[in-house]
């Protein structure tokens, strides 16, 4: 049921979102450089490294929902949340240094196994108490858009941050690919711990009421769970947005470098894509609450379909200010589907546990984590076996017409077909705000 809860203060808020600072250090520069070093500079090739990191990021769907019943169901003294997130802390900084730094090349794949299964639970054990944390911390329709806004800004200003980085440490400094990736790696071992002390400290945690009903994990209750119409559908959304993202991510540096014969500043530009979705979250929040949330979200992902065609023509020319131009235009809509469908997510909880009357945010969040996880392992692992096994791009070598034309056109079609779907299923989401006034009402 719906309990009065008051607004966070802008400090506490920020100190909330601070902690996506690591988790922007473990998102899309996984993709965007990580994946490609192991592929190129480590050695393991293209197709190998797209099935490490897929086959991975299915295994870490089984993690998600026992993350989610930890959650829920054990609580400690200090709270719902905080003891979680602070294990997390040293499980991902250790495995965050082998996998940053390791070492000369070759790695045979057994290293990068082992040590990015281990960064994956730690990313588990930090993401998804974070999120399932936003339900008692956030008290209505629109202050949780709020809350996931200024954990987005805290996270792309960071990613911003990073994708900048390779560039100025190249010039700069003379750093080679290896020492960029080491740089990250420290900024992510150094900030976890601050951000995450930060929050534990001034953002409430209250432990579930002793006469609280405990949550039901049988299958049956679950099953029960994904007759909701409105949660499949926020799943199937995030799933095909983060095909869409990661999926520009994996891609970026190699398409930047063989379609526009852009390599030094290709880093820049896609830090303006994320800068354009920056400076749009904004926009497309006040659109939300101008009108529905799953509105907003509709129109973001039909206009993010579209832009992306833009790199079509654009590639014709080639060079610096065609790719700028095409990344700030198609980077207008990303950002905003972290926002909305977690904020969505959050009004999924606050009905189902008015109808049961049991907290199930934990077990929620871990299954929009995972389904997230799902669609980013399709869009490293798919698009990467694609150019390695049938369009024959090898990144270390030189690669024909052809083959430059089946990059752009994977790179091009899976976030236009990606976005395009996810505004499809946005369209008759059925949590609007005037059902949500009246839950509040009724509660």
């Amino acid at each position: 049921m719906t309990t009065e809860r008051r607004r966070l203060t802008l400090t506490q808020a920020l100190a909330f979102a601070s902690i996506g600072v690591p988790l922007a250090a473990v998102g899309l520069p996984m993709a965007v450089f990580i994946a490609p070093f192991y592929a190129d500079q480590m050695g393991l090739g293209a197709a190998v490294t797209g099935l490490i990191f897929m086959c991975l990021r299915f295994w870490d769907l089984a993690t998600d929902p026992i993350m989610g019943w930890l959650v829920d169901t054990r609580p400690s003294r200090w709270g719902r949340v905080s003891h979680w997130l602070a294990t997390a802390v040293p499980i991902l900084a250790i495995a965050a240094f082998f996998l940053y730094m390791p070492g000369q090349p070759p790695v045979g794949p057994l290293y990068v196994v082992f040590w990015l299964t281990a960064f994956y639970v730690g990313i588990t054990m930090l993401y998804t108490p974070h999120q399932a944390w936003v339900p008692t911390i956030a008290s209505d329709y629109d202050d949780r858009s709020r809350m996931f806004m200024w954990r987005e800004i805290v996270s792309t200003a960071t990613l911003l941050s990073l994708l900048a980085l390779p560039t100025i440490l190249s010039q700069t400094l003379g750093f080679d690919r290896h020492q960029q990736i080491a740089v990250m790696g420290i900024i992510l071992i150094v900030s976890l711990p601050i951000t995450v002390g930060l929050a534990l400290r001034l953002v409430p945690d209250p432990p579930p009421k002793a006469d609280h009903p405990k949550s039901d994990f049988s299958p049956q209750a679950i099953r029960k769970a994904f007759r909701n119409s409105a949660l499949w559908r926020v799943l199937a959304i995030e799933i095909f947005v983060g095909i869409a993202i990661a999926g520009t991510a994996g891609m970026f540096l190699f398409t930047a470098e063989w379609v526009f014969g852009v390599v030094d500043l290709a880093p820049v530009v896609l830090m303006a894509h994320f800068v354009a979705g920056f400076a749009a979250m904004p926009v497309w929040t006040w659109f939300s609450k101008r009108s529905e949330k799953h509105l907003a979200l509709r129109a973001v992902c039909f206009w993010s379909a579209a832009t992306y065609l833009l790199y079509i023509p654009l590639a014709q020319i080639g060079g610096f200010w065609p790719l700028m131009i095409a990344a700030l235009v198609s980077g207008f809509g990303y950002g905003a589907p972290f926002i909305l469908v977690r904020s969505m997510m959050a009004d999924v909880i606050e009905r189902e546990t008015a109808r049961s009357g049991e907290a199930r945010s934990g077990l929620y969040y871990s299954m929009l984590s995972g389904a997230y996880k799902t669609g980013a392992s399709f869009a490293i692992g798919i698009p990467y076996l694609l150019l390695g096994l049938i369009v024959g791009f090898v990144p270390d070598a030189d690669n024909d017409a052809d083959v430059v034309r089946g990059l752009l056109i994977t790179f091009v079609g899976v976030p236009l077909v990606a976005y395009t779907t996810a505004g499809l299923i946005a369209g008759r989401y059925p949590l609007t705000r005037a059902v949500q006034a009246e839950l509040n009402s009724s509660s």
